[in-house]
């Protein structure tokens, strides 16, 4: 009984996971799956056509040979089989296209979960890993969802020519009149039926070990990652070229991606083509003493007059093919059985990566707003250190504070706890007294224009990268480049907003310098017009005219927001109107510039002076 559960529930499990995969693919491509089973349909029936026939005319020119019966049997069999040909073909047409739009859909469909996630999680080992094997199983098996419709295809087309078979030739082994002893043509029949599926048995078991065997080849696949990382992450970055030439990286490449991508990988091919030889030569061997029997005892009935010769020939050919297509059947149900399993890897992926964006509404009428700390301790998942310990101060609209410390002081992880990113361990953050969780998350994100250390522009139109849209307000854009110390460059452009960042997409694009690119990217913070407006690091790659220019209309620029300023430079934070010293994860002092550096003994007066000997 128990195991009888389990089996029921193993299959329930499999129905399940089937289920979604078709619910997912007809939300991607909603035709995919319908016209893939009539063209299962259509392929089924159409070699019958010819076996029915050929009977047909077999029996004719062995009897009667009546030409005009002759033409209208071979005008039916030409006729018929090239309508369901040309149906075919143009079914296969729709397919091949519904096959690239579903790809590229799919592609879309997992980058909204990337984008959508929740920021905490994209760092997560687990994550990473999960996306690595769903791209293996997808691009390098062709497994997975990809693989569902094709799979419930052949398992359809193989069960509708195994029912026209057993119709067709199940008057080989019925009761024939004059036959001395019906009881013998039903013994032969039981006995080649025992055989056969004796013979059909051994073909499932062999093609569902294969199977399992190579899902567990890709498994622990993780060449696509080397791959993918050093083609699109690294060889593609124009900025690498520099550091490949001087420090002759190019050697050290390539042997990482042959010993630890194209070496495994081939090794993984070598060894599905081993599994191939052994299980598919097996079934190979199989099929032929399949077709030799049969050719055995369709012969025997025939030389005893049981049956016609069109019917040696139609029985024969249903016989192959019956045979084949419940191997087909068998094959085709390990192979969907073996390819749930990359079904839960996706599923997983996609469970994993969903985030709740509900919550509180934000009044977009508020005007005034304070987010606080209450004794914020975090530390990232893959650390036992705490990257921040008991935290606490408050930020509120119409103020410029500016944060400070060392590397690895805790400064950047405290602006992903302030913007939601992360969720603390210990202690809480409030947003107008209101835990920040409480809150739609996106509307929570909304309040918030950051430029951080490692930001990123794009290869779009100037206009689109700063409004980080396609529709936008130019006059809007460029009052932010002209705040950011960017509208010159911009107007001197042949297509000026419309001119394309970098040569990737836009041949005629432009490349820009490092300070140019951060200059875009605070004109990007501008444009938003958010409450809050964070800067990290905001003029590392500026010269110091340009840099003396932003500081100088700070103020003017942010205006009654709440600004937050991060740097390394203590000289650069001068003009906010209060500083946090952060160190080893703590805020260790407060105050204005003047006040902290009365204060010999403390941390702000240590990094201002190791700073500031570099000018005396």
């Amino acid at each position: 009984m128990k195991r009888k559960k389990r089996l029921n529930g193993i299959f329930l499990e499999n129905i399940n996971l089937i289920k979604r995969a078709l619910s997912i693919i007809s939300e991607l491509t909603p035709h995919r799956l319908t016209i893939n089973i009539i063209k299962a349909v259509t392929d089924s029936l159409t070699p019958y056509i010819a076996i029915f026939m050929s009977a047909l005319i077999i029996d004719e020119l062995a009897e009667e040979r009546n030409l005009s019966v002759l033409i209208q049997y071979v005008l039916i069999t030409t006729g018929g089989t090239l309508f369901f040909h040309i149906i075919s073909a143009i079914l296969q047409q729709k397919i091949v296209i519904l096959n690239g739009v579903f790809h590229q859909e799919l592609k879309r469909y997992l980058n909204n979960i990337k984008l959508n996630l929740d920021y905490e999680k994209m760092e997560e080992p687990k994550y990473n890993e999960l996306h690595s094997r769903i791209v293996g199983s997808m691009f390098m098996t062709n497994g997975g969802i990809t693989s569902v419709t094709e799979l419930i295809t052949s398992l359809i087309t193989s069960s509708i020519s195994c029912i026209i078979a057993v119709l067709i030739i199940a008057r080989v082994f019925a009761k024939t009149s004059g036959e001395a002893n019906p009881l013998s043509s039903f013994g032969i029949g039981v006995l080649y039926a025992i055989v056969v599926i004796g013979c059909i048995a051994i073909t499932v078991r062999n093609s569902r070990k294969e199977s399992k065997e190579e899902f567990g080849l890709y498994q622990n696949c993780a060449t696509n990652r080397y791959i993918d990382y050093y083609h699109f992450n690294y060889m593609e970055d124009d900025k690498a070229a520099k550091d490949i030439r001087i420090f002759h990286q190019r050697d050290l490449i390539i042997d990482e991606i042959r010993n630890k991508a194209r070496k495994p990988w081939m090794n993984i091919l070598i060894k599905r083509s081993r599994l191939y030889q052994v299980y598919f030569g097996t079934n190979a061997i199989i099929s032929t003493f399949i077709g030799g029997l049969t050719y055995i005892v369709i012969g025997l009935r025939a030389l005893k007059g049981h049956i016609s010769l069109g019917n040696v020939s139609q029985s024969y050919s249903s016989i192959v093919i019956l045979v084949s297509s419940i191997q087909n059947f068998f094959v085709s149900m390990s192979q969907i059985i073996s390819n749930n399993e990359y079904l839960k890897i996706l599923y997983e992926y996609i469970d994993l990566a969903g985030v709740s964006s509900q919550g509180e509404i934000i009044p977009k009428e508020q005007r005034d707003w304070t987010i606080e700390f209450h004794n914020v301790s975090f530390k990232y998942p893959s650390s036992e250190e705490y990257a921040l310990r008991n935290v606490s101060f408050k930020i509120s609209s119409n103020s410029q504070t500016a944060i400070v410390g060392v590397n690895g002081s805790g400064k950047t992880t405290m602006i992903k706890l302030l913007c939601g990113f992360y969720k603390p361990q210990e202690g809480y953050i409030t947003l107008n007294e209101i835990k920040i969780q409480d809150y739609d998350r996106d509307a929570y994100l909304d309040l918030f224009s950051v430029v951080f250390q490692d930001f990123k522009i794009f290869a779009f139109p100037i206009g689109e990268n700063v409004a980080a849209s396609v529709e936008y307000d130019e006059r809007k854009v460029w009052q932010a480049l002209k705040t950011a110390g960017l509208d010159n460059k911009t107007r001197s452009l042949s297509n000026q907003l419309n001119h394309y960042i970098y040569k990737n997409v836009d041949m005629d694009g432009t490349d820009i310098s490092g300070g140019e690119e951060q200059k875009l990217a605070i004109a990007r913070a501008f444009y938003k017009d958010a409450p809050f407006i964070i800067f990290d690091e905001p003029t590392a790659a500026l010269d110091p005219v340009a840099e003396a220019e932003i500081y100088t209309k700070f103020k003017q620029i942010v205006g009654d927001k709440a600004a937050v300023f991060i740097s390394h430079r203590l000289s650069s934070c001068r003009f906010c109107e209060r500083i946090f010293v952060f160190d080893k994860g703590k805020i260790v002092q407060k105050g204005t510039h003047d006040e902290l550096l009365q204060n010999n003994n403390g941390k702000y007066f240590e990094l201002w002076n190791a700073q500031a000997q570099y000018y005396q």
